[in-house]
């Protein structure tokens, strides 16, 4: 086997590594998930499990780097395909919607280390990383673009990425238990359009 194939089968067994932890996770949460139960559901051993991953910490920010990225990237799609500055940040805002209400293994999973984040101090760095990483991906794309069609920000333009994911975040988790139909869903995706773009003028 040359250097080169190995090299690829060992990125893809580290991918397998990931995608099952992230599924694990997302069906048992973090607190029932051990490196034995991501090892059985990537159908490897325990020890090709730590060849990739020192440890369940290392493990674990890789895992939310793949979920946000996974996320990130629609909504980077939605936001880079040609339109006004309302259109961008209409599909912005709806494929951000989207990706939490969808529901799917990547939310889930970076919803249960949220939850056990609250209570487990380590958890507390990755997801910090992951919260800031969020802010200055809005930041340079979307608030800058919008900068660079003419817009000036009424506020500090930091400000701009929390304000916007904090209401979705926020109306997400609410509408979990307290659903939204589906006129009230297209209020209220209107209102945050309408929030968004008027923290902006000519």
């Amino acid at each position: 086997m040359t250097t080169r194939s190995k090299y690829k089968k060992s990125e893809e067994s580290r991918q397998q590594v990931l995608d099952a932890a992230v599924a694990t996770i997302a069906r048992k949460g973090f607190g029932q998930t051990s490196v034995q139960d991501v090892a059985d559901a990537a159908k490897m051993s325990k020890g090709a499990v730590h060849y990739h991953f020192d440890s369940k910490d290392d493990l674990i920010q890789h895992v939310l780097t793949q979920c946000c990225e996974a996320l990130s990237s629609r909504v980077r799609s939605a936001w880079e395909s040609p339109g006004t500055p309302m259109e961008r940040i209409r599909r912005a805002v709806e494929e951000m919607w989207a990706t939490r209400k969808e529901a799917g293994v990547e939310i889930r999973c970076i919803s249960e280390l949220i939850a056990q984040g609250v209570h487990d101090e380590k958890l507390r760095v990755p997801l910090a990383a992951m919260f800031r990483s969020n802010r200055e991906e809005i930041l340079d794309a979307c608030v800058t673009g919008l900068v660079s069609m003419g817009l000036r920000p009424k506020v500090p333009a930091a400000i701009i990425p929390r304000l916007l994911l904090g209401a979705i975040d926020g109306l997400a988790l609410h509408s979990l238990f307290d659903p939204l139909g589906s006129e009230e869903e297209a209020d209220v995706l209107k209102a945050i359009e309408v929030v968004a773009f008027g923290l902006f003028e000519l």
